[in-house]
């Protein structure tokens, strides 16, 4: 029997037996419950009215028919639940702690009136989802306060169950650059929505670095969403403080110095040349205020952050440090226009500024490129409760940003160069990972969103109507902006080997005579959702979604400073092509034993992908680049017109690069099954299995030499060691292209082929996570992955510190037939984390992560004679792991009440057992090969004081 029947048969109990996993949603949270009184009849014209700290004024519902009553749209927060009938005893319930896009359910009985008219209960507040299907996690600002971790959007999905980071964090070490993440096994396609701001960058990255200390709450969920969710990925959701009916403020400041900062190198990672990358100097400071303009009307918030980070890095000289310097401003403004109407306003703003971006151990101070970007996003707001079952919202909101790169030194006194070799980078800045060099990059999302609810009870059942309707048109511009110059030199091991042209312009050619052409994709999206409940122990939710993209790109002059290479271009936009697809999303739960405390879920969603900007390359208008054969004519290693380019190799771009017409839009279906059951305390325990599996990936492929490599060449390798010394040699027989080849490129954006498993990825994750809601001493929450992978495997190993899996997913054209660039692996993953309230103002947390390795080959680096340089794997990916990360973080902190004000001062202490489990290290066979790129940051004491009132 496959893994996956055995997997499936052992799934089943969970679909049959015990409740569902719920639907993620973009929206607020919900209240929704049945009143009934003592004998168990439902009551109908219940006054039902909702007041917190979160909310301007109160609101209002009266129960149906049935005893049912809804809210359909509360921001997250403590809520008092109150329920008044004529000749019954009013019951007010506190405590409901509402979370970010969660359902709860609130079913309350009413005694007969009798001389004490109000009785308030204050009792465990519902935990358990009982009608969406996420696999999530929320965090409110009182959570993300009380742990030890970076403050940062990506410290908080570390934490999430089924997302697994690609880099970590150790007292903000990586606070200056995102890190990247998977969500159950997908990687990319996420969705990043601020205050209902998509701020998603293409198709993957959060595009702002927000203030963590600004955020009331965040929810992060990697399964289950519902038909408001594009992408397969994770749902990011944010919202900002809002201000009250008191005046309120958060004042922080942290700091971190040298003397703060452990050793953690010994002689393991001394040998492979890892000399540390401590933080040398990082400090933050917050401040907030928010308030009322006019109680019960009309509220403020707004806030400041900034933070300054310096990092040694690992095998670069102690002088050139790898410093980051960022600021904020959110602004955000709420005003009750009438009982139905409350209007929103928001407004933020960043600069990020980081002038030694990409040095690396192989990448020296001279060939960095400095980043100094501005980032905003703005929205509005209009919600209206019409009735009792009507309710709707409407935002319309812009994400942006400028963000150009410039090299440290000048291209014409120093070229670029890259040893494919051993990877290292000398002269003029050209980005790692990015093959056109030193940029500029602008984005502008401008975004309408519609959406509204509609209850109908007593319908064979309770349906919870959905519908809405999305508008976005995704631009971007990235481009070549020449301050690298036109010419990448490709050495090999030190020799002359290729060199890379790109139609760069100069700055004289700039302005009417040059424009890079943007790249788009206009997205709309229609959706309806009818959420049914025939019994109240069950919730069916079925909901139907249609998208059509239209990826695009704009008009592009183009004139070339390599005119005897590159033509000039005059380049119309056009339409790329118009992807339209309905996409079902069901879901049941069940409530198993009728006491509100226990679910099962089931879920099955289809995502398409978002194309974003991912078709760039066809655009004519963007840059082009070849790579040549490079024959020195005079031995001076620089280039000297084109009678010294020998065949070409490869070339990117609109001018060689086609788009399939036959593409098929990439999706990703997902299976989930999943019981959780409320324990004391307001705790509760989740099991689950998710299956997610990606169909019709697609890549840019030289449809030239696709199926032609097919001469056998022998290749006699030197394998180096990992102790540095010399394996032995080894002759590897691999595929060229025939000689009439040589030359040929025909470059085509197409499906991946189905000789290699065409790019179909499948993830198994079964999981286990608990948590204990935050009270007034006590907050838990942990959780347990393990994860079965079948995937494509990338050739091309990052040495990017801040990235711990250096292979990505990836098809490449594979010239070695020993071992398949489709390969399976394992990972697992573990996080525990807490806070204690002692006596006397006293808190201890915990911060504790634990993930395994990341499975490895060794990589190979030839010279063909027709093909040119090709790297393939020696062995499968699973016979190697690296280092499995365990970091521990502790807290201690003390709290002073000063009247009004309460002061706290914390220390917190990361990465405790001071681990330097190695995080990326070299993979390509030669004189660099295991040489420790990163490892885990060594022990860090950070102190910190706050003050708020």
């Amino acid at each position: 029997m496959s893994r996956h029947l055995i997997l499936v048969w052992l799934a089943t109990p969970l679909f049959l037996l015990v409740p569902a996993a719920g639907l993620a949603q973009l929206d607020q949270g919900r209240l929704v419950g049945t009143v009934r009184d003592t004998q168990g009849a439902v009551l109908a014209g219940v006054t039902v009215t909702a007041t917190s700290p979160a909310l301007i004024g109160a609101q209002a519902t009266v129960s149906e028919l049935d005893g049912t009553y809804r809210f359909a749209a509360l921001p997250p927060g403590r809520y008092t639940v109150a329920f008044e009938l004529s000749g019954f005893t009013t019951v007010q319930r506190e405590n409901i702690v509402l979370a970010l896009g969660q359902t709860l359910t609130v079913d309350q009985q009413l005694d007969v009136a009798s001389l004490e008219e109000t009785v308030t209960v204050s009792s465990e507040s519902p935990v358990v989802d009982l009608q969406s299907t996420k696999v999530g996690v929320e965090f409110t600002a009182q959570k993300l306060a009380a742990i030890p971790s970076a403050t940062d959007v990506w410290a908080v999905l570390g934490q999430a169950p089924g997302v697994r980071m690609l880099g970590f964090d150790v007292g903000g070490s990586h606070k200056s650059q995102q890190l990247g993440y998977e969500s159950f096994g997908i990687r990319g396609q996420n969705r990043v929505v601020t205050e209902g701001v998509d701020t998603t960058e293409g198709d993957n990255a959060a595009g702002f670095y927000q203030d963590f200390f600004a955020h009331e709450e965040m929810s992060v969920s990697a399964s289950g969403a519902d038909v408001s969710m594009n992408t397969p990925g994770s749902a990011v959701v944010t919202n900002i403080k809002s201000g009250g009916n008191t005046f309120s403020s958060l004042n922080q400041i942290t700091y971190e110095g040298r003397r703060f900062v452990d050793n953690n190198i010994d002689d393991r990672t001394q040998a492979r040349d890892f000399t540390g990358q401590p933080n040398l100097k990082f400090w933050e400071g917050h401040t907030d205020l928010g308030g009322p303009i006019e109680r019960d009307r009309a509220w403020f918030y707004g806030a400041y952050n900034h933070f300054t980070i310096d990092k040694a890095i690992s095998g670069v000289e102690p002088e050139f440090t790898d410093l980051a310097i960022f600021d904020n401003v959110t602004v955000k403004g709420t005003f009750r226009a009438s009982q139905k109407d409350t209007l929103i306003g928001y407004y933020q703003w960043g600069r990020k500024y980081k002038p030694t971006r990409g040095l690396s151990a192989t990448i020296g101070p001279d060939s960095i490129l400095a980043q100094d970007s501005r980032s905003w996003m703005y929205n509005g707001q209009h919600q209206r409760v019409w009735t009792n079952r009507l309710f709707t919202d409407i935002k319309v909101g812009l994400f942006g940003f400028g963000w150009p790169m410039e090299p440290a030194v000048d291209w014409q006194s120093s070229p670029s160069r890259i040893d494919t070799g051993t990877n290292v980078q000398t002269g003029a800045g050209w980005l790692a990972g990015d093959p056109d060099g030193a940029f500029t990059f602008d984005r502008a999302k401008p975004q309408v969103t519609f959406s509204t609810t509609y209850y109908l009870p007593e319908k064979a059942g309770n349906h919870d109507f959905k519908a809405g309707f999305e508008w976005l048109d995704d631009r971007s511009n990235l481009g070549n902006n020449g301050n690298s110059g036109p010419i990448l030199y490709r050495d090999r091991n030190g020799a002359v080997d290729e060199i890379r042209l790109v139609d760069v312009g100069t700055f004289e050619t700039f302005g009417d005579a040059w424009t890079s052409a943007e790249d788009g994709n206009r997205r709309i999206a229609l959706f309806l959702q009818d959420r049914w409940s025939p019994t109240s122990r069950l919730t069916i939710t079925a909901g139907i979604r249609y998208e059509r993209q239209q990826p695009y790109y704009g008009d592009g002059i183009r004139t070339p400073v390599l005119s005897d290479v590159f033509d000039e271009q005059v380049a119309p936009g056009r339409t790329l092509l118009t992807s339209s697809k309905l996409v079902p999303r069901l879901g049941v739960s069940w409530d198993p034993l009728g006491d509100g405390r226990s679910v099962i879920k089931a879920f099955y969603g289809r995502y398409y992908h978002n194309f974003a900007d991912n078709l760039e390359d066809v655009n004519p208008g963007g840059t082009d680049r070849r790579d040549y054969r490079f024959n020195d004519l005079n031995g001076n290693r620089l280039y000297d017109g084109p009678a010294e380019l020998g065949a070409l190799v490869a070339s990117a771009g609109g001018s060689s690069t086609t788009l399939d017409p036959n593409l098929r839009t990439p999706y990703s279906d997902e299976v989930s099954a999943s019981f959780e059951r409320q324990f004391w305390g307001e705790s509760s325990l989740r099991v689950a299995y998710v299956r997610k599996m990606t169909r019709d990936a697609f890549d840019t492929i030289n449809v030239a030499r696709e199926g032609q490599f097919v001469i056998e060449v022998p290749q006699e390798v030197t394998l180096q060691s990992f102790d540095g010394g010399v394996e032995g040699t080894r002759v590897f027989t691999v595929l060229d292209i025939p000689d009439d080849l040589q030359g040929e490129v025909n470059n085509a954006i197409m499906n991946i082929p189905a000789s290699v498993g065409g790019g179909n990825y499948d993830y198994d994750t079964v999981q286990v996570a608990f948590t204990k809601r935050i009270s007034r001493d006590l907050f838990l929450q942990g959780s347990f992955d393990y994860q079965w992978r079948d995937e494509l495997r990338n050739n091309v190993a990052s040495n990017n510190p801040l990235v711990s899996d250096p292979l990505g997913i990836d098809y490449f054209q594979n010239v070695s037939p020993e071992v398949s660039n489709r390969q399976e692996s394992t990972n697992w993953q573990g996080r525990l984390l807490g806070n204690y309230e002692l006596p006397r103002g006293i808190g201890v947390a915990l911060n504790w992560r634990i993930q395994s390795g990341w499975a490895w080959s060794r990589l190979i680096n030839v010279n063909l004679p027709n093909a040119g340089t090709q790297v393939f794997f020696v062995e499968d990916i699973s016979d190697n792991r690296s280092d499995t990360v365990s970091l521990i973080d502790v807290r201690l902190d003390k709290a002073f009440d000063l009247g009004r004000y309460r002061l706290k001062l914390m220390v917190d202490l990361y990465n405790l057992t001071n681990s330097n489990a190695v995080t990326n290290f070299n993979l390509t066979n030669g004189s660099n090969f295991n040489k420790i790129n990163a490892a885990v940051d060594p022990r860090t004491l950070l102190v910190g004081a706050r003050v708020d009132f």
